[in-house]
């Protein structure tokens, strides 16, 4: 694994894990006045052990097998699909949104990371021995 790649990895795993362990701080503060909280909790539960695997995955570095970048390909495409229903809710519905400009551009910024993640999954998948 490139230093790049370990970086992307790392500072994503960051942004991943520490935004959607605060959206499980919010949805705890909040919990019973939302009538989609399960899912809701569902994905957060979801996107914050991605942000774990991915930092994991970013301190073992090269030692990292082809069974973790498949399990990185996996991630990036649940943060692909997830963000790109986001935004095209946040495109067509603007008004049922109480901030949509925020919530677009967060949506581009996790398209952008997926999409990163995916690349580099596909990569360190071809170039890694398996096992």
């Amino acid at each position: 694994m490139s230093k790049k790649a370990r970086a992307l990895i790392i500072l994503t795993g960051l942004v991943i894990f520490f935004s959607w362990g605060f959206r499980l701080y919010v949805l705890y503060l909040h919990w019973g006045n939302d009538p989609f909280m399960l899912p809701h909790a569902a994905v957060a539960v979801i996107s914050f052990a991605i942000g774990a695997f991915l930092l994991s995955m970013g301190i073992r570095g090269s030692k990292a097998t082809r069974r973790d970048y498949t399990i990185l390909i996996g991630a990036s495409l649940f943060t692909i699909i997830w963000w790109g229903f986001r935004a095209i809710k946040v495109l067509l519905y603007p008004e049922g949104d109480p901030n949509p400009t925020a919530h677009l551009h967060l949506s581009v910024l996790f398209l952008v990371l997926g999409t990163l993640l995916l690349a580099t999954g596909w990569k360190g998948r071809n170039r890694s021995p398996v096992s």
